[in-house]
């Protein structure tokens, strides 16, 4: 794979946007601290693109979400977040409130506590949402441009479903995952996670990498999970089961969810910003994304 770019991709997205003025970290430093990035002209609206892209290619089978960024505990818990990784949220402490790393936690946790009829399934959600990560015990690893940070934007895609129709669900939303990668005109892999790579919460999960020639790395950009009922019992969320003749039965059961990153921003930015970047210096705009770029086909200094 590395043999195929030429000497002009090498260049690390950093460099790259930074040359072109449309990244800013130094100032995003100063305004917070280190780990926080500003995208600046033409790199916010790619940003901004890219979510928007995202959202249209998944609008035809998911609901759009405009979910709270701060949740209780209850919720953060409710999707396994806590207490695992409490050391990587940020917490309100006065409030008990924290940011969400994902847009995951409040759209698992909508209907937390309620019984769904089965006729209704699958709920199918979509959101997009800045995402908010300590990422403890990053220092110093991959913090260049826009690879690792505190905040980032982000589109998920999840879904509420009955056992039965968890499979095909998960299939569909991997080649979601997938055809967003493809028509970006990414050189992109699909790994399955194997069994001992997952963490208890998790019954089956696919990770989407993007290739960065300047970075010289295989960057994951989506990870497309199924959760079983870890997360329903968690938030304690059931359906009427119907028999073959359409009739509720007795007692309830819980849903699956899955979830995955249609996209995220960060990593993506950073392999068009490669991947594209022509021998001027200055980067061609994925077709894919004109639409949403205000008339900009080529990025350039200035």
């Amino acid at each position: 794979m590395p043999d195929e770019f030429a000497d002009h991709q090498r260049v690390p997205h950093w460099e790259t946007a930074t040359d072109l003025g449309i990244l800013d970290n130094e100032r995003a430093t100063k305004i917070a601290q280190s780990m926080w990035t500003m995208q600046r002209g033409a790199g916010a609206t790619l940003a901004r693109a890219l979510c928007q892209y995202a959202l249209d290619r998944n609008a035809d089978a998911h609901e759009e979400i405009r979910p709270p960024t701060l949740v209780s505990s209850a919720t953060l818990t409710a999707t396994g977040q806590l207490p695992k990784f409490a050391d990587d949220a940020f917490a309100i402490e006065r409030d008990d409130l924290w940011c969400i790393p994902t847009a995951e936690v409040p759209l698992t946790s909508i209907y937390a506590g309620e019984i769904l009829d089965q006729a209704d399934l699958p709920y199918r959600f979509m959101a997009y949402s800045p995402c908010y990560r300590r990422e403890a015990g990053s220092a110093g690893r991959d913090t260049r441009g826009m690879l690792r940070s505190h905040e980032f934007d982000k589109v998920e895609i999840l879904a509420l479903s009955t056992p039965e129709q968890a499979p095909a669900l998960l299939d569909d939303m991997v080649n979601r995952a997938e055809q967003l990668m493809a028509a970006l005109g990414l050189p992109y892999r699909i790994i399955e996670i194997c069994t001992g790579d997952m963490g208890q919460s998790h019954h089956r999960s696919f990770d989407v990498e993007v290739f960065a020639p300047g970075a010289d790395a295989w960057l994951e950009v989506s990870s497309v999970s199924w959760f079983g009922d870890y997360q329903a019992r968690r938030a304690n969320i059931r359906y009427r089961p119907l028999d073959a003749d359409g009739k509720p039965q007795k007692g309830t059961e819980f849903v699956h969810t899955l979830n995955g990153s249609a996209l995220a921003v960060p990593r993506v930015w950073a392999a068009i910003v490669e991947n594209y970047r022509n021998a001027d210096g200055s980067v061609t705009v994925p077709d894919v994304l004109r639409p949403y770029m205000r008339g900009i086909e080529t990025i350039t200094a200035g």
